[in-house]
């Protein structure tokens, strides 16, 4: 028996199948790539973008700082008590304390080498914006 002979013409559409079935793959195997970069870009960001629980519970002594300020001798270590999860109370050295509604809560931005820690920000009755640090946070 002889083996079958396979033309120019015929060896050209085989080669093409081969090189279109090849470049199908590499397509599916970016697209599969990029699936996988997707969702766990999501995951990520859902992770560190969304609102977080305040770092303390009870009454803490915390790096308190009211905007704007910049750096930490501009802020200062009271002693904060959480209320709930969106009410928090300052309380001042001379006795006096001051009442901040819609605390919300974030992770930092990665400025050094130090680690992510979650800071929280509210407003007082006059619209005043503070800031609450943990104290070992320093800049």
């Amino acid at each position: 028996m002889k083996p079958k002979e396979v033309g120019i013409k015929d060896a050209t559409i085989l080669l093409f199948k081969s090189i279109s079935a090849i470049i199908v793959r590499i397509f599916y195997f970016f697209i599969f790539i990029f699936a996988i970069w997707w969702i766990f870009n999501k995951i990520y960001s859902l992770y560190y973008e969304s609102e977080k629980k305040p770092f303390w519970k009870g009454t803490k002594r915390v790096q308190v700082c009211k905007v704007p300020y910049y750096s930490s001798k501009d802020c200062y270590q009271l002693d904060v008590s959480l209320l709930d999860n969106n009410k928090a109370r300052i309380n001042f050295n001379n006795g006096g304390y001051l009442i901040l509604n819609n605390l919300t809560c974030y992770f930092a931005a990665k400025i050094d080498d130090g680690p992510r820690y979650v800071f929280c920000r509210s407003w007082d009755k006059d619209n005043n914006r503070w800031d609450l640090l943990p104290n070992w946070r320093y800049y």
